[in-house]
């Protein structure tokens, strides 16, 4: 398995964080977020407003959300359809930096 480069996020103690991860178009994919201890996801971020047609496959909702407090944390998101759970199309890891 090829190494994974994570993404940094910064956020701030208590506060929702946006990640960048969004729920897709009906495709049988979505996001998995695994979270560590401390970690709640809360509700996404409101979809963006988009002109039909010209964002064809775009995300249809708006960011998966988070809030922690202080400290470093490494999240795992992965891509997977329902009926197979391990085998996610792709991984994404997060480092969440919160002050």
């Amino acid at each position: 398995m090829a190494e994974i480069n994570p993404i940094v996020v910064m956020g701030v103690a208590g506060k929702v964080v946006d990640l960048p991860v969004a729920q897709g178009p009906a495709t049988g994919y979505s996001w998995v977020l695994d979270l560590p201890p401390g970690v709640v996801r809360v509700e996404d971020a409101p979809a963006k407003q988009s002109d039909h047609g010209k964002l064809l496959g775009a995300s249809a909702s708006g960011a998966m959300r988070v809030v922690a407090p202080k400290g470093n944390f490494r999240l795992t998101a992965r891509l997977v359809r329902p009926w197979e759970p391990g085998n996610p199309a792709t991984t994404m890891l997060i480092d969440l930096v919160i002050d």
